[in-house]
């Protein structure tokens, strides 16, 4: 009788963390991002130049700045009770509509730093409900584009920055006058 009791018991156990969840897929995130566009009547260069200067001075964490118009910036990572780690992930993405318009999108998506059995330890994203953060950065966005006070170089100049600090680790070359060493292998049959 006892062992029928254990029986039951370890099979109740196991049926129950099956259903709890701790064993599941990953969450179909689709949805889970507020959105807010604009167009501006600015050039695409000064708008891009506006997006990366509100976000630094915003605080965030500028992660990928692309020249096509793509930002993902993410807000210092917090702790909820010294347990688990949070922060919001920012998408801009800028859009050319005409010579003098350039258009807006800031997505924010919350994320939580956490681990399934199914998943590597990595951030997860969940649902935003507060749309603050993003309308924020939007609005600095327009009222320095409105202000005209945009401090930048032009974007050619800009990359040929990037180009000669990326050029001046591959220009380190042996002199001329020292001939490269050529030693000739004998093969064996």
């Amino acid at each position: 009788m006892k062992r029928y009791a254990l029986i039951a018991l370890i099979l109740t156990l196991i049926i129950g963390a099956a259903c709890s969840g701790c064993a599941r897929a990953a969450r179909d995130t689709s949805g889970f991002a507020l959105r807010d566009e604009s167009v501006v009547n600015a050039p695409f260069e000064e708008t891009w130049h506006t997006v990366k200067q509100v976000l630094r001075d915003q605080g965030y964490d500028v992660y990928t700045r692309d020249k096509r118009g793509a930002f993902v910036a993410y807000t210092p990572m917090q702790r909820t009770l010294w347990v688990q780690p949070r922060r919001t992930k920012f998408t801009v993405e800028l859009a050319r509509v005409a010579a003098e318009e350039t258009a807006i999108s800031v997505e924010s998506i919350r994320q939580v730093y956490g681990v399934t059995l199914l998943t590597h330890p990595n951030w997860h994203d969940r649902q935003q409900r507060d749309p603050q953060a993003s309308q924020a950065i939007m609005e600095a966005i327009q009222a320095k584009i409105a202000g005209g006070d945009i401090e930048s170089e032009a974007f050619v100049e800009e990359m040929e920055a990037d180009k000669e600090s990326n050029t001046d680790a591959e220009d380190e070359v042996a002199p001329a006058d020292e001939a490269p060493v050529v030693e000739e292998a004998e093969t064996v049959h």
